[in-house]
């Protein structure tokens, strides 16, 4: 959430907790998450302000930086080592990350090549821009019959990448918006081996950048 700039309240939090895998043992309580709140905030990790929005501190952002490199990391690792799927991936990483030792972290980065962005195209902390890529746009704001490169896609949903893997909408791929619909909210995708129909409420959560001259397909 921080990444997108938000700066969510309890409720949106939670919300936000319940797309993560069980197995990450959290409570998706309200109760359960203002209690964590209140251990982080303690541990000098987040600010509660008057404003009830929850804002991470310096010594926050610096902490949850190294789970998400470990994290996107381990992503690489079950993706590019493992072969396993993009909608597979995340959900393995989230038990990897936290056994992951720094000396491990050192190895798997020199290993995958030191590698920028995840495999689900969202940056790797301190290994390069945290910025979206320059000129990359929501999908949902994509002109018509123009080609695009797929940039970044969200990793919460197993069920959504699992569609979106099977149509290779996936980060490098190329795509084309046939037709944009907003009155019923969808639009018509080509992608290298599909035409298929999303709703604009996911094509706000993928960026494209515009395809160069130099990038061709694989």
């Amino acid at each position: 959430m921080w990444e997108d700039s938000e700066i969510p309240t309890l409720t949106q939090l939670t919300e936000a907790l319940r797309q993560l895998p069980p197995t990450e043992g959290l409570g998706t309580s309200v109760p359960s998450v203002a209690g964590m709140l209140r251990r982080m905030q303690k541990q000098g990790l987040v600010d509660i302000g008057s404003d009830k929005r929850i804002r991470m501190t310096t010594r926050g952002k610096k902490e949850g930086e190294n789970i998400a490199r470990r994290h996107r990391l381990a992503e690489w690792l079950v993706v590019s080592l493992l072969g396993m799927d993009l909608h597979e991936a995340h959900i393995e990483a989230h038990q990897l990350e936290h056994g992951m030792s720094d000396a491990m972290e050192a190895k798997l980065m020199e290993r995958l090549g030191n590698p920028t962005h995840s495999p689900f195209g969202w940056p790797i902390p301190g290994s390069g821009p945290t910025t979206p890529t320059p000129g990359a746009i929501t999908l949902d704001n994509a002109a018509s019959g123009v080609a695009y490169v797929v940039d970044r896609v969200p990793e919460e949903d197993a069920e959504l990448l699992k569609f979106l893997g099977g149509a290779e909408l996936v980060p490098d791929r190329r795509i084309t918006l046939l037709e944009g619909m907003p009155y019923l909210g969808v639009m018509q995708v080509e992608t290298e081996v599909d035409r298929i129909s999303i709703g604009y409420n996911v094509a706000r959560q993928i960026m494209v950048r515009p395809a160069g001259d130099d990038e061709t397909d694989d």
